[in-house]
Order: C-alpha cells, then structure tokens, then sequence
C-alpha cells in the first residue's frame, strides 16, 4: 500500500533531498565550472543543509519554510529559483495534514510556472525547467491515468532525468552559460542536474529503507572540463580609486570561483585624487591581458573619453556600454567562466536591460 503524503514524508523528501545534494555537491560544482559560476554545488549543499533543522505542523508549512531559506543562503540565482519551487508548492498545498496526489500534481505544475515566469525561461533553453517541466506533465498524466503516486513519481523522476540529459547538445539561451554561445553546447546544465536530484528525491521518500543508503558519489568526466590557455581580462576605469578597487573586489567575489579572471581595477589619478589616468589605464589592461582581449568598463566623463583615446594603442581592448558595477560583475562572471571577447562585451552590455521593478 502506498504510504500517506504526510509530515513525515515531505521530512523525508527534504532529508533526502539535503544528503544527495551534500554527496553530490562537487558534481555539480564541477558541471557549473564548465558553462557557469563554478558555485553550484556548493551553493546547494550551503542551502539545504542550513535548512536542515527547521521544522513545522504540515507538509505546505515545512515547504514553504525550507524555500524561504533557500532563498536566503543560495547564492547566485540558484537561491531565487530552488526557493520558489519549494515556496510555491507550500503555498498551494496550503494546511492539509495529508496530500492527496493530484493536489501534489497542482503544486508542481505551479511550482514550474513560477520558476519560468521568474527565469524567463522555456523548455530547450538549458535550465533547471528542461528538467522541471517533463517531470510535472509526467506525474500529471500518470495520476490521471489511474496510477499510485509511487508510480507517477517515479514517472516524475526518469522524465526529470532524462531531461536534464536531453539538454547536452542544447544552446543555452538563459542564464551564465548564455553568453558562452555555442561554447555551451556538449554540457549537461547544472540546474536541469540538480532539479532531477531534487525530484528523484521526491520519488524515493517513497521508500524509508531505500532513503538510508546514500548514493553513490557522481563525477564528470574530465574531457568535459575545457583548459583555456588564457582569458578575458577585465579593466574597471572610474574617477575614484576607492571606487574601482572595491567594484574590483566586488566582481571578482560575486564570481564564486577561487580563479576568477583578471580584474583589473584603474580608479583616479596616480597621487590619489579624483581624475582620471590615462598611464593608470594603461598599466591595468597589461595586468589584466592574458591573450584573449580585455573588456573595459567606465563610470562616466572622462573616464569614458580617455579610454577612447587609448583604444586605437590597446590592441585587443573594448570599451562596455554599460552600467559600472552591474556591468563589472557581468562581465567578470562571463570571463571566468571561459567566455571570448565578444561573450564577455555581451554579458557586460546585456546588464543594461537589468530590471529591479517587474512591469
């Protein structure tokens, strides 16, 4: 007889959810070190483990509380996303003591369509939703069809796992891995990996005996990790030094990676005043050139006009029409990810169209 879909089993579902993701952890770093921010696994097992020990009465109260966390301790975009799966699902399936299956088929299916609508994101794209949107429309067509929610479960979890694998050949057309084009193509998504561990877990919390034994720990192989021989250097001109060595600062730990690209910051005038150097300017772009072209990013006036005057000197270099820090963070992400000179210009300029407001 199938077991009830109660407290217990979402407790389940989370404990188990929480151990695959802290074995498999390095896994996921390693996919994201391909086409991302290296900081997948790490920011998943930070998450989920820091929710390990909350509590509540029902299964929407816990789910809903374990997504308010994930979305205060996962970095990156991860923390948003993971988090309105599990808030979302809590929140439709409301204060029922006991989950009836279908009821579980709505608060997936809305738990997908919160994620698309927040990651603008579609099937095909090479995100978490390749794997998310197969396994949602698998569980609903097996409850309708009549079958146990053991079995639409499981259903969920081999369409959730082959989805995460149909995305290898994909271009990403969302997300970090975006800007690497048709770089991001031979690599299985990270998200799409880690949302097919998050709903095979769903699946086992099934079975209590088979939640004791953990997985066994995954690797990727090591051709599918490309060795650059150099990378996008990045060079952030402002009037203040100060405010160039902190953007510097800034972007190189939003990166999440402990080898970010080269970022070099040229802020003020050599005594330390407000101004701009065009020596200072001159200096950072040759730390910051590893072959590969250097990105440089303004804040404003004559910052602007004198890294102009300076481009027809600085073979390899491109000045961002872009927002300063927005637009460094960007930039520095993409470039430590692999991304070629045009890659990295793109990311930098694309945060332009960053909104803060929905509407």
């Amino acid at each position: 007889m199938t077991a009830p879909l109660d407290l217990d089993f979402f407790r389940r579902f989370l404990d188990r959810a929480t151990r695959v993701i802290v074995i498999q952890a390095p896994y996921l770093t390693d996919l994201d070190a391909a086409i991302g921010d290296a900081d997948h696994g790490a920011n998943l097992k930070r998450g989920f483990t820091s929710a390990s020990g909350l509590t509540a009465d029902t299964p929407g109260a816990l789910l809903t509380a374990v997504g308010a966390q994930l979305t205060n301790t996962v970095g990156g975009a991860s923390g948003p996303l993971f988090g309105t799966v599990l808030r979302r699902m809590g929140k439709v399936l409301g204060e029922e003591p006991v989950v009836e299956p279908a009821a579980l088929g709505k608060a997936l299916a809305a738990a997908v369509a919160s994620v698309r609508r927040l990651g603008d994101s579609a099937p095909g794209d090479k995100t978490m939703v390749d794997a998310l949107q197969p396994a949602s429309d698998a569980y609903t067509a097996a409850v309708q069809d009549g079958q146990e929610v053991t079995a639409a479960l499981d259903a969920a979890a081999r369409a959730a796992r082959d989805g995460a694998q149909a995305t290898v050949p994909l271009r990403a057309r969302r997300g970090r891995a975006s800007y690497l084009g048709e770089r991001s193509t031979g690599h299985l998504d990270p998200g799409a990996a880690s949302s097919a561990m998050l709903v095979t877990a769903l699946y086992e919390a099934t079975d209590p005996e088979l939640c004791a034994v953990d997985p066994e720990p995954l690797a990727v192989a090591k051709e599918e990790r490309p060795q650059e021989p150099g990378r996008v250097g990045l060079v952030l001109v402002s009037h203040s030094r100060e405010v160039a060595t902190a953007t510097a600062a800034l972007a190189k730990a939003l990166v999440g990676t402990g080898d970010p690209a080269p970022v070099a910051p040229a802020g003020g005038l050599p005594d330390g005043k407000i101004g701009t150097s065009a020596e200072l300017v001159r200096k950072a772009v040759r730390a910051a050139d590893q072959g590969a072209g250097v990105v440089v990013v303004c804040d404003m006036g004559s910052a602007v006009l004198t890294v102009r005057e300076l481009l027809p000197e600085l073979g390899g270099t491109r000045i961002a029409d872009t927002p300063f820090v927005e637009g460094a963070v960007a930039a520095a992400v993409t470039a430590s990810a692999g991304g070629d000179l045009a890659a990295v210009l793109a990311a930098a300029e694309d945060a332009r169209t960053y909104r803060k407001l929905s509407g």
